[in-house]
């Protein structure tokens, strides 16, 4: 395996240092966690997650969680698992990513040890050594132990993929066949916008939520049915028929603070099991978005003019005309491919049927 390889070769150099350089040579490899991963990508020729320059934990994090899984029992030797921040500081730590050289080892129930190669300031460098994993009853990765001289377990979503897998775009975290690299640039701040997924949402070939990612790789997307209620934040939940977003003062709260908005990516049914679920959601404001025009989801029956997929409500919110277009020729691009006498087929009694 080519990853393990390029690892082991590293561990044998006489220098190793942590730092932000992102580079090695025949004697000296200086990186932190992210660079370590840029490093091997680069060296297996893989593209990097939404074509970044230097991506972050926060940006693996961001492609793990569409093209990986969150099994413990399925890691294996040259996966890589990341984790991130829920808030992501504009400079310094936004969460982890490692390379594990083993499969998990479980202790007691619930509890694996898993051997890893990473980079953290806290072992100067490049190193080999052993964390400790956490996982729910149905095997989910939820928590880790860094260092094993930590007390406390960091309470996270993990997920984890191979480097060397080639069913999915490293870039774009789509199906190769439906490969949008180099269609939009990425923006590395962020619209205020919580999207909470439901579960059967995830890894979708026409999941909308990939393509927000490629246009704002640091966007947080929380998976599940039962969500804890953000901390510290003003939030709106965004609510079909509720009082339309078109008032400055739906933006800020009372106080002046930012609207965060919380959007549910789910199918209506599956979206009310979730606000049902969650009590804190039904006592947030609601807003309402007021298209101009019929969803541009082609390939979905929408089931009225006001109905709009995730990205085209993530883009309204964002006043962000770049991911709507990016959303069109996504779609465009997924009709080519089925070709234009099935979609004629299949949808032409659609209301948002277009010819």
């Amino acid at each position: 395996m080519q990853s393990i390889e390029l690892l082991e070769a590293w561990l044998k150099l006489p220098q190793k240092r942590f730092g932000r350089a992102e580079q090695v040579d025949e004697g000296c490899i200086e990186t932190d966690c992210s660079g370590l991963i840029n490093l091997l990508v680069q060296a297996l020729g893989k593209g990097k997650p939404f074509r970044l320059a230097r991506p972050k934990a926060v940006h693996y994090y961001a492609l793990l969680q569409e093209v990986g899984t969150q099994q413990v029992a399925a890691i294996r030797p040259g996966h890589f698992l990341a984790w991130r921040k829920d808030v992501v500081p504009k400079s310094g730590d936004t969460g982890h990513v490692l390379i594990a050289v083993s499969k998990a080892r479980e202790q007691k129930a619930g509890v694996f040890i898993l051997d890893v190669v990473d980079s953290t300031k806290a072992i100067g460098g490049l190193a080999r050594r052993e964390v400790e994993l956490h996982a729910d009853h149905n095997g989910r990765l939820m928590g880790v132990r860094l260092h094993m001289s930590d007390r406390k377990v960091k309470r996270v979503p993990i997920f984890h993929a191979s480097l060397e897998q080639s069913r999915h775009c490293f870039g774009c975290a789509l199906p190769k066949k439906m490969c949008m690299c180099g269609k939009i640039k990425p923006e590395l701040s962020t619209p205020p916008i919580l999207i909470l997924r439901h579960p059967d949402e995830r890894g979708r070939t026409l999941s909308t939520v990939s393509l927000i990612k490629q246009r704002y790789p640091g966007v947080l997307v929380k998976d599940g049915e039962v969500f804890s209620a953000p901390r510290d934040a003003s939030l709106a939940l965004l609510f079909p028929g509720a009082q339309p977003l078109n008032s400055e003062l739906l933006k800020k709260d009372r106080e002046g603070n930012e609207r965060v908005f919380v959007l549910i990516d789910a199918t209506w049914p599956k979206a009310r099991k979730i606000l049902h679920l969650n009590a804190w959601l039904e006592q947030l404001p609601k807003v309402s978005l007021e298209p101009k025009a019929v969803s541009d989801y082609l390939i979905r029956k929408v089931p009225n003019e006001g109905a709009l997929s995730t990205v085209e409500s993530f883009a309204l919110v964002a006043e962000d005309l770049t991911l709507g277009e990016l959303f069109r020729s996504f779609i465009e691009q997924q009709i080519e491919v089925m070709g234009e006498d099935v979609y004629r087929k299949n949808y032409r009694d659609h209301l948002n049927y277009s010819p």
